[in-house]
């Protein structure tokens, strides 16, 4: 409660100051006409400050001042206390004997050097305001905020103070006297805060002292005519010389600890250099170009009202680093500027000569240099935020550049999802050909041996691989790329033209070459999958003993889920989409039929349209069923087992059989269990197609003692079991070999009993006990 009493107190003295000083600043013009005591008691013009408009009111050096708004120059204010003639309206010379009148009500009652001022008071008042508010919280941002409100009411009275307002005067005197001590205490607060580094604070008292001090001899003095202008005078290089020797305490300081922590590769020392480089660029300027002249020759090498302006650097990027969240990017951010500062550097001189060479009359080396400085800043500060508002910009200025990226970022981010082929082409190629505006597009992979292409939209693939054989890339046609190369295989991406039949444009192939180092390691990843289900396959298949394959008896487990799971997702993804669109396809030609008048030769032509569609229906319902069968959940496994023989016995060659008499109590064991047999009864009808060229067939699950019995006999030509053939992927053995997998993870036991001409007979024994150990993958 009593902080906002205090708060609400100060806000109440900066608008009342705020009103009295715009009040003087745009009520009065600014003379700068300086006068000092002549002959016989009277006031003669000296001089003119550099920014007086005073030769445009027909004013010289060495004119007698007779009258100031109608009044003896001995009772105007400003004429008494500073020695210099403001706040009039109406000045009456003398010159040669001849009485001229003077109005000042021509002259502006504010100009550049009042805009200036301004502009900073409000940029002060704004980032003290943020702060404040924003980062409230931050001992170091409320501090900094200090900063800025005092450089805040230091500009704020600059056009009053100019004026000869006593008020303005000495506001901004204390305020200048103040700066670099305040400085100093956000330091020591940033320091602790941010660097954990403490630096004795016990001098502030002292150094905010000797201001406050000062403040009140002149608020005693300036209301005195006969002592203000010696005051005033002696206070004035009182306030510069204590204002140098502050800066060079602080550089003392920064010294010190610079020695104390230069090899230390800590976040303090990286502050302390970039305070370094913040500080001389702030201070630099008005220290060494407008105080230390004052004190030297009486006269400032460049005015203070510009000068004032580089100490805002200081403040200004540490308020930017503080509410972007960048301090402890500090060391970026700062090299950043550096650069861009370094680059503006040219330019500018490049400009400011050509201004000299236009305008050389008016060109004077104080304004070129103001200008140089001026011209650098304000290029380096666009260049800095350059990114920023091209990032912003980009959606209106370069849109199509826009929409490349976030295709980028939505591809990037789908490219970890992918763990097939089908996935490659659903997800990655068919958004490229869609972004691009293609007719088609080709992932292409060559072997050794063979070509293999995933493509979509609309491309020849017969002169594609022809293109991939010979591996010349050129092509007028098509914008070839060379994704990956390895010994086992090489990987291109192909894109035709753009549906306006134009080749791709060099953008849009920068783009392409960016979302090529992202499919590299996808596409890596995917034969690294494919060789390692291969190696998985075979390793599950070919264990050297029983008691081995017993010791992985998680490796047989995880295989066969991610099996059982692909399966179901295969199975699915046939429901929901193609066994759906053929669903829609034949009430679209029912449709058709109805609404128009066919002949009969049409209408059968139709009807045998729609038998053929529910014919493939049926074939895709059936495999989804092999691929998934719930029938195993709702019927249980025997029945379901019936359900296939007697829909293979239909379209096999050989007689097909199934008896399950006396086995009813395998239902009794778990789902797993029940689906391994069901994969089991599959692979052994599988088989018996492709190889057994028998005529009969049969299959018999029996119960046994202490389990169960899966019997198949056949009488084909059988096969030599002393023959050792190694399988790959997609061999015809493969299928009996993860049977024979199968039977060793539920603990049974296989037997074969076969030769060349004997048919096959397999008896495969499961326990009734579960798996060994209830391993989980």
């Amino acid at each position: 409660m009593k902080g906002k009493k205090i708060f609400v107190y100060i806000l109440a003295v900066c608008v009342f100051a705020q009103i009295w000083f715009a009040y003087i600043t745009f009520k009065y013009p600014y003379l700068g006409i300086v006068v000092k005591t002549g002959e016989n008691s009277t006031w003669v013009v000296d001089g003119f400050d550099k920014a007086s408009k005073a030769n445009e009111l027909n004013i010289q050096i060495g004119d007698i001042v007779y009258k100031i708004n109608g009044k003896d120059p001995d009772q105007h204010s400003s004429v008494l206390k500073w020695r210099y003639i403001e706040q009039a309206y109406t000045i009456e010379i003398e010159r040669n004997g001849e009485h001229i009148l003077v109005s000042t009500n021509k002259s502006p009652q504010a100009n550049y050097m009042d805009i200036l001022p301004i502009t900073a008071e409000f940029i002060c008042f704004s980032l003290a305001a943020l702060l404040f508010l924003k980062q409230g919280h931050s001992k170091s941002a409320r501090y900094l905020g200090l900063v800025f409100l005092d450089g805040a009411l230091a500009f704020m009275s600059h056009g009053a103070s100019i004026r000869g307002d006593v008020l303005g005067k000495l506001v901004i005197a204390s305020t200048v006297a103040l700066v670099p001590t305040v400085f100093l205490h956000f330091l020591i607060v940033f320091f602790r805060e941010k660097g954990n580094v403490e630096l004795s604070s016990r001098f502030l008292i002292f150094l905010y002292g000797i201001p406050l001090i000062g403040a009140l001899v002149r608020a005693g003095s300036f209301y005195v005519n006969e002592i203000a202008y010696t005051v005033y005078q002696v206070s004035s290089n009182v306030d510069i010389f204590y204002f140098i020797v502050v800066f060079i305490f602080v550089l003392y300081i920064l010294t010190t600890f610079t020695i104390k922590h230069w090899k230390e590769k800590t976040f303090a020392s990286k502050l302390i250099k970039i305070v370094w480089f913040s500080l001389l660029i702030s201070f630099f300027p008005i220290t060494f170009f407008s105080f230390v002249p004052i004190l030297l020759t009486g006269q400032s090498w460049m005015p203070s009202q510009y000068t004032s302006w580089f100490i805002l650097f200081f403040p200004v990027s540490f308020a930017y680093l503080i509410m972007t969240k960048q301090m402890y990017d500090i060391d970026t951010v700062m090299r950043r500027m550096m650069l861009t500062t370094i680059i503006s550097v040219i330019p500018g001189a490049l400009v400011v000569g050509l201004v000299a060479l236009s305008f050389p009359v008016e060109s004077s080396i104080e304004r070129l240099l103001l200008l140089y400085i001026f011209i650098v800043s304000i290029m380096s500060a666009v260049l800095y935020g350059l990114e920023y508002f091209t990032t912003k910009l980009e959606p209106a200025v370069f849109p199509r550049k826009h929409h490349l990226n976030l295709a980028l970022k939505k591809i990037s981010k789908t490219l970890g999802s992918i763990s097939s082929f089908r996935d490659l082409k659903d997800i990655v190629l068919v958004d490229l050909v869609g972004i691009l505006q293609v007719y088609g597009g080709v992932i292409a992979f060559k072997y050794k041996d063979n070509i293999e292409l995933i493509s979509a939209g609309e491309i020849d693939l017969e002169e594609v691989e022809k293109l991939i054989a010979s591996e010349k890339l050129d092509h007028p046609g098509f914008t070839c790329f060379e994704i990956n190369r390895h010994e086992e295989y090489t990987s291109f991406l192909i894109m035709t033209k753009k549906k306006t039949s134009t080749m791709l444009g060099m953008e849009e192939i920068q783009w392409l070459n960016l979302i090529i180092s992202y499919l590299a390691v996808s596409l890596e990843n995917l034969h690294l999958i494919r060789k390692l289900t291969v190696r998985m396959q075979e390793l599950a298949a070919n264990m050297p003993s029983e008691q081995s394959s017993n010791e992985i008896v998680w490796f047989r487990k995880l295989m066969f889920e991610l099996q059982e799971k692909e399966r179901t997702r295969i199975a699915n993804d046939l429901h929901d989409t193609t066994m759906q669109d053929l669903f829609f396809l034949k009430r679209r030609i029912a449709s058709v039929m109805s609404r128009y008048a066919l002949s009969k030769e049409d209408t059968e032509q139709m009807n045998g349209l729609i038998e053929y569609v529910e014919i493939i229906n049926t074939n895709l319902r059936q495999s989804c069923f092999e691929l998934h069968p719930h029938l195993l959940q709702e019927v249980g496994l025997i029945r379901t087992i019936h359900k296939v023989v007697d829909q293979e016995a239909l379209l096999c060659s050989f007689e097909l059989e199934f008896d399950a008499d006396g086995a009813e109590e395998i239902e009794l064991r778990d789902m797993e269990t029940k689906r391994h047999v069901f994969r089991m009864v599959q692979e052994l009808i599988n088989n018996a197609k492709k190889h057994s060229q028998a005529s009969n067939v049969s299959i018999r699950l029996t119960k046994v003692e202490g389990g169960f019995c899966l019997m198949y006999e056949d009488d084909g030509v059988g096969f030599d079991t002393e023959r050792v053939v190694r399988r790959d992927i997609g061999g015809s053995g493969i299928g009996m070999e993860q049977l024979r997998s199968r039977v060793l993870y539920l603990n049974g036991l296989f037997e074969l009993d076969t030769g060349v001409g004997r048919g096959v007979k397999y008896t495969i024994t499961l326990p009734m006990k579960g798996i060994d150990g209830g391993l989980t993958a």
